[in-house]
């Protein structure tokens, strides 16, 4: 059964209501130190920003730890999350409303994301609002994931004008491929954006999603295609036993846990990945002379909690030795202030080198796989 994550607190907060409201069973477990796990009914009792109560069906209160960690799944909605902090008074378990539930995933086909700017462009004509007789308006915007059926991709809420659900797409380009004959879509869909660093705020960018009404031809997914493979396949990492970068998943997850006792500095260490990121820039040439002069101590303590692709980026064109070498030190665990404080040095290292000219972080050099 595939899983996805989600980390909006609206919407975690909405569909705990919607439990509640419907009066939806829960079952809940917990797993002991000799791996046992006894299921329990629950159901939720009520649900407030800061907190969230279930219940404990009458007959099985007595069975119940307070110590072990909680888990709580719903059939109606297929969600699961975990609670390591709780209360419990009788037969009311109350907790903090959770920052992470996994919902199944009801696709038929498999969506790909895109993590980085590289190769991300959707360009599509719409026919023009009023007039059929004037040329179609030309549009393009930032792709977000794709599969075999449909995609979808973010604009900013301004530059929406008459695109809306039902509206025509005659797309002209994806990724990195201009597409010898324009592809039918329809929008499905138009939802406030909100990306996995806008918190509780509001964005300005509105998401939208697309349905193919034509197969792609072919050499054209194919390419597309080669693209998204390539990256699925280098995140799985280098070949080796050590601990070697975080999916997105992995960093989202310990940022927001970094996020819950010290929320500063939780936003200092994501701000300063996105900046040590732009590290995949560095040509081959480039790589190697950073990676000679660079404190390997302190690079390795920066990149803990860095994605899998900079780390495979970064070790892939230098000798087995120095790969292993610094393998086993990035992975020692570090706590998240030493991890920032090492960020901050290796941040200014990289800034040093940028205003001598002797580091040119450009994505427009960044090698594409089509």
């Amino acid at each position: 059964m595939q899983m996805w994550t989600c980390f909006d607190s609206d919407l975690i907060a909405a569909l705990l209501e919607e439990i509640l409201g419907r009066e939806e069973p829960l079952t809940i477990w917990q797993t002991s130190a000799t791996g046992s796990r006894d299921k329990l009914a629950a159901k939720v009792h009520s649900v407030q920003k800061n907190n969230v109560q279930i219940e404990l069906a009458p007959a099985q209160g007595g069975q119940f730890s307070a110590t072990d960690p909680l888990y709580v799944h719903c059939q109606y909605r297929d969600i699961v999350f975990k609670r390591d902090r709780f209360k419990k008074e009788g037969l009311i378990i109350s907790f903090v409303m959770p920052n992470e539930i996994k919902i199944k995933d009801m696709r038929k086909v498999q969506r790909l994301a895109y993590r980085y700017q590289d190769s991300k462009i959707i360009a599509f004509n719409t026919p023009h609002p009023t007039d059929p007789n004037q040329s179609n308006l030309k549009l393009s915007s930032i792709l977000v994931d794709i599969s075999t059926e449909g995609l979808s991709f973010v604009m900013p809420e301004r530059e929406m004008g008459h695109l809306g659900v039902g509206v025509e797409l005659f797309i002209t380009r994806l990724t990195d491929q201009q597409l010898p004959n324009e592809h039918r879509a329809q929008i499905l869909y138009i939802v406030q954006y909100r990306g996995p660093h806008d918190g509780d705020q509001r964005s300005s960018l509105i998401k939208i999603g697309v349905k193919f009404l034509e197969p792609l031809e072919a050499i054209s997914y194919k390419s597309i295609s080669s693209l998204i493979t390539k990256k699925q396949t280098r995140v799985q990492g280098l070949n080796v036993k050590t601990f070697n970068g975080l999916n997105d998943e992995e960093q989202e997850r310990i940022l927001r846990k970094i996020g819950e006792e010290n929320r500063v500095l939780a936003n200092n260490i994501r701000e300063r990945i996105e900046q040590l990121d732009r590290l995949r820039y560095l040509t081959t040439q480039m790589k190697q002379q950073f990676l000679m002069e660079v404190n390997k101590d302190l690079l390795a303590a920066a990149l803990r909690l860095s994605s899998k692709e900079l780390i495979f980026d970064l070790l892939s064109e230098i000798t087995d030795t120095m790969r292993e070498e610094f393998l086993f030190k990035l992975d020692q665990p570090k706590s998240a202030s030493a991890v920032n404080k090492a960020q901050d040095e290796v941040c200014k290292f990289i800034t040093a080198k940028e205003k001598a000219g002797e580091l040119v972080l450009d994505p427009t050099a960044f090698e594409q796989y089509v």
